[in-house]
C-alpha cells in the first residue's frame, strides 16, 4: 500500500506541474482587532522572547492581528511593511477571536501553513516579471526577515512575480524553480506592470521548502528516536524493578541510579518540512522521557533520606512512580511501532537507488546511458520511476517506444532531490510509436529521476503496456539520429534504426572533432556488404549474426576495409 500511495502522489504532481497548473489554495483568513495596553512594548520578528526587535509601540497602538503562534502567546501583525509579532499579555482584544486565527511561526511553519505553503518548489510562471536592477537580494521563505533564506538572486536577475503582501512591502517570485519572497522596493516590475494586479499572499508551492540536508535527515531523525528509545529501555527496566521491589515492602539499593534520558530537539527546518509526522512523535517521545525521568528522580529523592527508602516512601509516591513507569512503557511500545513503520527497511543493491518524496519512499533501478530498458505498466502499476547519474555538460535524450499495449505515456525528468523541478516533460499527443524528450542540457552533476506514467483517466479497457526505453548522451553530436524505431517489414523494435537501404549511411561527427561515428546502415546487410566500421556499428546495435565466433569483433577478415 505504501508504494501505491507514494507513486500516486508522484503521478498527481507530475500531471499537474508538467502543464504548469498551480493550485492556488487560499490562506486561511482571520482578523482580530487589538490595542496595546502599556508603553514600551517590544514588537519582535519571531514569536519568542529575545527574538530580534522590529520596533516598539506604546499604549493605545491599535492594529489588526492576522495570525497566532502555536502556543497562543503571540499574535502576528503587519508592522512597518513586514510581518512581526506582539505578545498576548500586553494587548487587549477589541473585536474577534484569537482562536480563529491561523497558526504561524516563521522559524518552523511555512508561510501559508503546511497545507498551502507560499514558498517552495514550483514551475509556475506569471505575466508579470521583475528585475533586480541595483543589487542582489535574499529570497526568503516568507514576507519577513525572520524566515530562512532559500536562495540569493544576483543583480540583473529577471523572474516571474506571482504575488504580494497586502501592504505591498514584499513580493512573491519564482526564482529558478523556487517560490519565495523578496522586499518589493528592490524589484523593478517590467513592461509597466501594476503591483496591485498581483494576488495578495501569492500562489501555492508544490510543497513546503526544504533543503537537501532536510530530506536526508528526515529518516535520520526517525532512526535517532528509535535508537534512543532502545537505549533508554534498560533505564526503564531498572527503575521499574526498583519501584516494584519497594511496592512489595522490600529494601532496594540506593546506588547505580539509572541514567536520566533527555528530550529530543528536532531542528526547525526538518520539523517544518515534516511537521504532521514529526510533531506528534516529538511530543510523545518527550512525554515518555519525562515520565521516565520522574520515576528516576523520585527514587533519587527517596534515597536522600537517612532512613532506608522502603521505610519512608509513602504509598502515594510509590503509586505515582509506578504510574510514570507504566506511562513511559506504553509510549515506548507505541513509538517503536510507529517509527518502525516509517523507517524504510532496505538493502540497496549496486543497481538500485532510494527515492523519497513527501515522507514516502521507493527503491528504483539505476539505468545508464545506452542501456535498453524493457518494462511494463498495468492497472496495478500505472506509474514507475528510474534514477540515473549525469555529469554537467551532458545533453540527455530519452526515447520511449511502446512495443504493444494501450499506454498514454507521460514522461518527466527532474533532479532526484527536487522531483517537482521538471527539466523536461513529454507526452504522446500525436499517437506516435516513439516519443522523445530532449535533448536536456545537464548543468549540475548529480542523480536524476525519470518517471513514466499513464495519464489516460477514463479508460474503457484495462491498462496493458510493454515498452522500451533508451537514454542517450547526445552532447557534441552534429547530427542526432533516432535510437529507437521499428522495422517497417517485421514490425520488430530496432535499436539504432538504420536509414533506408540504398541510401548512404548517416555519419555523425562530434562538434569538437575527433573520431567519426558511423551508424549501422541496415540489419539486412551481410559482412561482405559492410565496411568494418559499419559492421562494428551493426554489432553494437544488436545484429549478433555478424559475430559468428562470439569474440566481440564483427565480420573478422570478411568486411570491406574502411
Amino acid at each position: 500500500m505504501r508504494k501505491v500511495v507514494f507513486w500516486l502522489l508522484v503521478l498527481l504532481t507530475t500531471l499537474a506541474l508538467s502543464v504548469g497548473i498551480v493550485f492556488a489554495q487560499p490562506i486561511p483568513q482571520g482578523s482580530v482587532q487589538i490595542v496595546v495596553n502599556r508603553d514600551n512594548v517590544n514588537v519582535r520578528m519571531s514569536p519568542a522572547l529575545g527574538a530580534e526587535l522590529a520596533g516598539t509601540v506604546n499604549a493605545g497602538y491599535a492594529t489588526i492581528a492576522n495570525g497566532r503562534s502555536p502556543d497562543n502567546q503571540w499574535l502576528r501583525i503587519d508592522f512597518q511593511g513586514q510581518e512581526a509579532w506582539i505578545g498576548v499579555p500586553v494587548i487587549t482584544v477589541l473585536q474577534g477571536d484569537i482562536a480563529a486565527l491561523p497558526i504561524g511561526d516563521p522559524r518552523s511553519i511555512p508561510y501559508g501553513g503546511f497545507e498551502s505553503p507560499r514558498s517552495g518548489p514550483s514551475d509556475a510562471s506569471s505575466p508579470v516579471s521583475g528585475r533586480l536592477a541595483q543589487s542582489g537580494l535574499r529570497l526568503r521563505a516568507g514576507p519577513s526577515t525572520a524566515y530562512p533564506v532559500l536562495a540569493n538572486p544576483l543583480r540583473y536577475s529577471v523572474f516571474p512575480v506571482t504575488g504580494r503582501t497586502s501592504n505591498n512591502g514584499w513580493l512573491q517570485i519564482n526564482f529558478e524553480g523556487t517560490l519565495g519572497w523578496v522586499i518589493a522596493s528592490y524589484v523593478e516590475l517590467q513592461n509597466g506592470a501594476n503591483i496591485n494586479s498581483l494576488p495578495v499572499d501569492g500562489i501555492t508551492a508544490s510543497q513546503a521548502p526544504q533543503s537537501a540536508e532536510t530530506r536526508d535527515n528526515y529518516i535520520g531523525i526517525l532512526q535517532l528516536m528509535l535508537d534512543r528509545i532502545n537505549i533508554s529501555q534498560s533505564a526503564l527496566d531498572s527503575i521499574r524493578a526498583t519501584w516494584t521491589t519497594v511496592a512489595l515492602g522490600e529494601r532496594a539499593a540506593c546506588q547505580n541510579f539509572p541514567p536520566r534520558p533527555t528530550d529530543i530537539n528536532i531542528p526547525n527546518p526538518i520539523l517544518a518540512a515534516f511537521n504532521p509526522t514529526l510533531e506528534p512523535l516529538r511530543v510523545d517521545f518527550n512525554t515518555a522521557m519525562s515520565n521516565l525521568r520522574l520515576a528516576i528522580d523520585l527514587w533519587i529523592e527517596a534515597c536522600g533520606y537517612p532512613q532506608p527508602p522502603s521505610g519512608v516512601v509513602g504509598e502515594g509516591v510509590v503509586s505515582g512512580a509506578l504510574n510514570a513507569v507504566q506511562a513511559a512503557d506504553t509510549l515506548f511500545a507505541d513509538l517503536r511501532r510507529r517509527l518502525t513503520a516509517l523507517i524504510p527497511n532496505f538493502n540497496l543493491a549496486g543497481d538500485e537507488c532510494l527515492f523519497t518524496y513527501k515522507e514516502q519512499f521507493d527503491i528504483l533501478k539505476i539505468i545508464t546511458k545506452g542501456q535498453l530498458v524493457r518494462d511494463q505498466l498495468s492497472p496495478r502499476k500505472t506509474v514507475t520511476g528510474y534514477c540515473f547519474d549525469a555529469v554537467a555538460g551532458e545533453s540527455i535524450r530519452v526515447e520511449i517506444a511502446e512495443i504493444q499495449g494501450n499506454l498514454s505515456p507521460l514522461i518527466s525528468i527532474s533532479p532526484i532531490d527536487n522531483p517537482t523541478n521538471f527539466l523536461g516533460v513529454g507526452r504522446n499527443l500525436l499517437g506516435e510509436k516513439v516519443i522523445t524528450i530532449g535533448p536536456i542540457n545537464i548543468t549540475t552533476t548529480g542523480r536524476y529521476l525519470l518517471v513514466v506514467a499513464d495519464e489516460q483517466e477514463n479508460r474503457t479497457e484495462a491498462l496493458s503496456s510493454d515498452y522500451a526505453l533508451l537514454m542517450t548522451n547526445v552532447a557534441g553530436m552534429a547530427v542526432i539520429n533516432p535510437g529507437l524505431g521499428f522495422d517497417p517489414v517485421t514490425g520488430q523494435l530496432v535499436v539504432n534504426p538504420p536509414p533506408v537501404v540504398g541510401v548512404n549511411p548517416v555519419v555523425v561527427t562530434p562538434i569538437s572533432g575527433g573520431t567519426t561515428v558511423v551508424v549501422c546502415p541496415s540489419f539486412a546487410l551481410t559482412c561482405g556488404q559492410l565496411t568494418c566500421t559499419q559492421a562494428a556499428a551493426c554489432l553494437t546495435a544488436g545484429n549478433f549474426s555478424l559475430d559468428a565466433d562470439g569474440d566481440g569483433v564483427a565480420c573478422e577478415d570478411i568486411c570491406i576495409p574502411g
